[in-house]
């Protein structure tokens, strides 16, 4: 097996258990490939230093063949990882190491077989679409930038920024409000579950368009067919001011005008799925789904 481990670091809680995969995937011949990130704070916390990693900081260095994508950390750490093998067939392996960790199919605390079940295949794997984005400003096409959870425009002050959309050459509406998601299925439970988007399954073939604390009483979310084009031509009130576009984890800046398409991607991001693990039983135990005291 040749995988490569992801992540920023870990809590002095969970380090035992980082330290205690390492070491076991090493010992059963396994090629390790670590973000060099990570490697500097084991050093710099723990004192740990693996010898037997082969270290890397961009994606290119990274071999193509890899078996899997080993994700350290919680739901915004597979966002970025997302980025190293877009493009690629190498599925993550989402440990969850933070807080909510929807996207993560496991928890420190149940790492310890977690060699066995990769190497007997006991698990499935499930492609998620990703969207993508187009950003223009003033004439200058910028390249193409790709989210597996959503592509956002909002403020970054106190005046609204005022959202002239069209879907597929028609012109739909203005929002003014503090921004606007464009969200793929598996973003429905991110940012766009909090201003009150639809929760939808990740396999599903939708967009997601949903307003941010929009200045109007009509406005609702829109579920889109995922072959529909978003577009939306941007300002802020106050043109001093920049506003910030977020694909997934990444944030760009821009003043002025700017005008961001975003469609369905080509690409997909593959995650390994355990079998006892799927999207309805994370809907229960992480968002706490039909937790009634009368159940």
């Amino acid at each position: 097996m040749e995988v490569g481990v992801y992540g920023w670091g870990v809590g002095h809680e969970n380090f035992d258990a980082l330290a205690s995969l390492l070491e076991r995937l090493h010992a059963r011949g396994w090629v390790l490939w670590v973000y060099d990130r990570m490697l500097g704070t084991l050093y710099s916390q723990f004192g740990y230093t693996p010898e037997f990693a082969r270290p890397y900081s961009y994606r290119e260095e990274l071999p193509n063949d890899l078996d899997f994508l080993l994700s350290i950390g919680g739901d915004g750490t597979i966002l970025d990882a997302a980025q190293y093998i877009l493009g690629s067939n190498v599925p993550i392996v989402g440990i969850n190491f933070g807080h909510l960790g929807f996207l993560s199919s496991l928890q420190a605390a149940t790492l310890e077989h977690l060699e066995e079940t990769l190497e007997s295949g006991y698990y499935s794997i499930e492609r998620f679409p990703t969207a993508q984005a187009q950003i223009s400003q003033e004439g200058e096409i910028l390249p193409f930038h790709y989210a597996l959870n959503d592509i956002t425009v909002q403020k970054s002050g106190k005046s609204m920024l005022i959202v002239n959309t069209s879907i597929d050459g028609t012109f739909v509406c203005t929002y003014w409000s503090d921004g606007v998601i464009v969200s793929t299925p598996t973003g429905s439970t991110a940012y766009s579950l909090s201003v009150g988007g639809p929760i939808v399954s990740p396999l599903s073939r939708v967009l997601l368009l949903s307003p941010i604390s929009p200045h109007t009483l009509y406005t609702r979310p829109l579920v889109l067919a995922d072959t529909s084009e978003i577009h939306m031509r941007v300002r802020c009130r106050d043109k001093e001011v920049p506003m910030i576009v977020g694909i997934d984890a990444q944030e760009y800046s821009f003043r002025g005008t700017i005008d961001v398409r975003v469609t369905r991607s080509p690409l997909e991001v593959s995650l390994v799925r355990f079998r006892e693990k799927n999207f309805y039983t994370a809907l229960r135990e992480k968002l706490g789904w039909g937790n009634d005291p009368r159940n």
